[in-house]
């Protein structure tokens, strides 16, 4: 069932439960407030026959006549008993009423005033004291128009309803496909979405509420689903140049090797560079099994480590990879931030990552030195890497992260595009901000921003 058809079906049984509930209420109220005014009535009418049953001997002819008018206008239609004390009719019909019992008798003698309903039956009754003895006087009385007034209003009642149910079924159905039309129209544009294309956007109107804020968000994944899927096809046509590119030089000189028989140096040096393309392949595969299993396990168990310590073992790393390169270490801290160097990390990972950037720099260079400044920024310990070698275009920084992405300008310089990826991966991991700053041809500067510690 649709949301539109579900909210149409629930606002009308709310409609009908709230109306149903109120009529009855009403319906409640009002025959209790007819049937009080009725034993108003037979108030009156049992007070009437007191005085003209029991007081004829005490009043004069005129005031007994008017009594007698009154009484004869009041009590028709109406069937009245005087019961004495024990119970017997003292006036009115012979056959006592079956629901006139000795209990009600001494409830009426005991409250003095009673009044209650049998069937469609009213019944309204006082004790009335006289010289001649104390009655209870009984008054029983049906009501056909109370009963014709109850059966016109819930026939009205019900009527109402059936129409009532009739509108909130017509306007909510017309106000649900008003509501949901965005919706509708967005289904049609996600219809038509081919996300190996160019962008999307969805377009919608500016209502101002949930609805909008949900496209926005939808618009936004559509966003990150198109970045997605551009960096896989990327990833597909960079890996397999990168892996194609050993694996043909491996083919090729085997193939060469095997045409006819060669002397011993040349066979060494066949060797020696299918070995060095094997290296190469082994090195990509190794590091494609530390990004996926950086994809896939980023709760790891962090333990407190040096900062310092890790940035000196980088630095002892790079003279040894890296010795045409000079690299300065430039030292901003106080003795009172030594506390600051300590991070929880998982320091293999850490380790990885600034020796991938700082390797960058190095090799990106071009022999010139590469300068790493160790400070306090924002109450937490910055490390920026910076170079003056080629510097990045803008294009290839919008994708310097992506897996096996090599700028335009570095063709002639070893590498597989992994390093950038995997370091972006671990500092994210760890809660280390990353901001690059870079002109091609001048030089790039790298900020690491150790936030507040996980463990």
């Amino acid at each position: 069932m649709k949301i539109q058809h579900k909210l149409t079906l629930n606002s009308s049984l709310v409609f009908g439960l709230v109306f149903t509930i109120s009529s009855i209420l009403i319906y409640l109220n009002f025959v209790k407030s007819a049937e009080n005014v009725f034993f108003a009535e037979l108030s009156r009418t049992a007070s009437l026959t007191a005085l003209f049953y029991l007081e004829e001997d005490e009043l004069s002819t005129n005031e007994y006549r008017k009594i007698e008018k009154k009484f004869l206008t009041a009590t028709a239609n109406q069937e009245i008993r005087l019961y004495d004390k024990q119970g017997k009719i003292h006036y009115g019909e012979a056959d006592p009423d079956t629901n006139i019992t000795l209990k009600i008798l001494k409830t009426i003698r005991a409250k003095s005033q009673y009044n209650f309903k049998v069937g469609d039956s009213f019944y309204y009754a006082i004790y009335y004291r006289d010289n001649q003895g104390s009655f209870s006087v009984i008054i029983k009385a049906n009501n056909p128009t109370l009963k014709a007034q109850k059966a016109e209003f819930i026939r009205i009642l019900i009527i109402a309803l059936l129409i009532g149910m009739i509108v909130i079924v017509i306007l909510s159905y017309t106000l649900s496909r008003i509501a949901y039309s965005p919706v509708r129209e967005i289904i049609t544009q996600v219809k038509k979405i081919d996300m190996t294309g160019h962008s999307h956007k969805l377009s919608y109107p500016e209502t101002k509420d949930e609805l909008e804020d949900l496209f926005k968000e939808f618009n936004a994944m559509l966003e990150k689903v198109y970045q997605n899927v551009q960096i896989q096809k990327n990833f597909i046509s960079h890996a397999s140049h990168e892996l194609k590119s050993p694996l043909a030089s491996i083919v090729g000189n085997l193939e060469v090797l095997l045409q006819k028989d060669r002397p011993v140096s040349e066979y060494q040096q066949v060797s020696s560079s299918v070995l060095s393309d094997a290296g190469r392949l082994e090195n990509i595969l190794q590091n494609l099994l530390v990004l996926s299993g950086l994809e896939q396990d980023k709760k790891q168990l962090l333990q407190p480590e040096r900062i310092d310590e890790i940035l000196w073992e980088v630095l002892d790393r790079l003279a040894i990879d890296y010795p045409q390169t000079k690299v300065n270490l430039h030292w901003e801290l106080s003795d009172q931030d030594e506390d600051l160097l300590t991070y929880d990390c998982v320091k293999t990972q850490l380790y990885m990552a600034i020796y991938n950037l700082t390797e960058n720099a190095a090799k990106f260079s071009c022999s010139k030195p590469v300068n790493l400044t160790l400070e306090k920024k924002e109450n937490n310990i910055c490390l920026t890497i910076k170079d003056e070698g080629i510097g990045i275009s803008e294009e290839d920084l919008a994708h310097i992260f992506e897996p096996f992405y090599r700028g335009n300008n570095v063709a002639g310089v070893h590498g597989n595009g992994l390093g950038m990826a995997i370091s972006h991966k671990i500092l994210m991991n760890h809660g280390i901000q990353l901001n690059i700053r870079s002109q091609k041809g001048v030089g790039t500067e790298i900020a690491l921003l150790f936030g507040d510690s996980f463990l």
